[in-house]
């Protein structure tokens, strides 16, 4: 008996972690589906969903009913991150860039349509912002997000914005896809990003992408503070903050195996 429940759990945590990365993969999805697709019974697939619902590791849209990735998951994300080579790092990045730019930096990592913040540094002048560690934020509506989006092959940066729920944070954020994709080939071929207070009223912000061995951007760095005082220094801040993310990449192996 006692073997048998333990099968039976040990069955139950892999169907539940086969929803999950189905979830991941899928972004957003009906209970129904996950159901056909990996090929539960409708009972067994609610019954895992509402347990991982309960968790926080899903959580579903209210108007759709679908779900995607909880809060619990970023968490858990944000902490394994202390793990590896970017999160360690990084601070002494960010700490320069801080100090150089006067202002608040931060690294984020992608989640879905959205970018995770994992770490900051705040220069002795910097206005205190109100984004907290773990704090998500859609990538349409940040420099973090556009940064990283712009740094994937075009094929798969279509594609995501095909798919993308653009919605309005502010009066000048991009809820166009023509528009974002317009922005992002510039935001490539110039190499930094901007958020011209599309995310936060009041709010400036500049990015880069960082990437890894591969050359995949796994992060994006930024600057940010008072619009007033960013959006006055794009050109600089824009150079001083792809320069550090180049050195980030550098420093996790990119530029060497790009000359290699």
């Amino acid at each position: 008996m006692g073997v048998e429940r333990e099968l039976d759990s040990s069955g139950t945590l892999e169907r539940g972690l086969a929803v999950l990365e189905h979830v991941g993969q899928h972004q957003e999805i009906s209970t129904n589906a996950i159901a056909r697709q990996l090929g539960l019974s409708r009972s067994a697939a609610y019954r895992i969903v509402a347990t991982l619902k309960k968790l926080e590791y899903l959580e579903a849209d209210r108007t759709t009913g679908r779900v995607r990735l909880g809060t619990r998951l970023v968490e858990l994300g944000a902490r394994a991150m202390a793990a590896t080579d970017l999160h360690r790092c990084a601070p002494r990045y960010l700490a320069s860039l801080a100090e150089r730019s006067g202002e608040t930096t931060y690294l984020a990592v992608p989640d879905a349509d959205a970018m995770v913040y994992v770490a900051t540094e705040r220069s002795a002048s910097a206005v205190t912002l109100a984004c907290r560690l773990g704090t998500r934020r859609p990538q349409h509506a940040t420099s973090l997000g556009k940064a990283w989006l712009a740094a994937l092959p075009e094929p798969d940066r279509a594609e995501r914005v095909r798919r993308m729920k653009l919605e309005s944070l502010t009066l000048k954020t991009i809820i166009d896809p023509v528009r974002l994709l317009d922005e992002l080939v510039r935001t490539s071929r110039r190499g930094w990003a901007v958020d011209e207070v599309e995310n936060e009223p009041d709010v400036g912000c500049v990015a880069a992408a960082v990437r890894d061995h591969t050359g995949r951007p796994i992060a994006a760095i930024s600057v940010a503070g008072p619009a007033v005082r960013v959006l006055r220094r794009l050109d600089e801040l824009g150079s001083t903050v792809a320069g550090t993310a180049a050195a980030l990449s550098l420093r996790l192996g990119y530029a060497r195996t790009q000359r290699g």
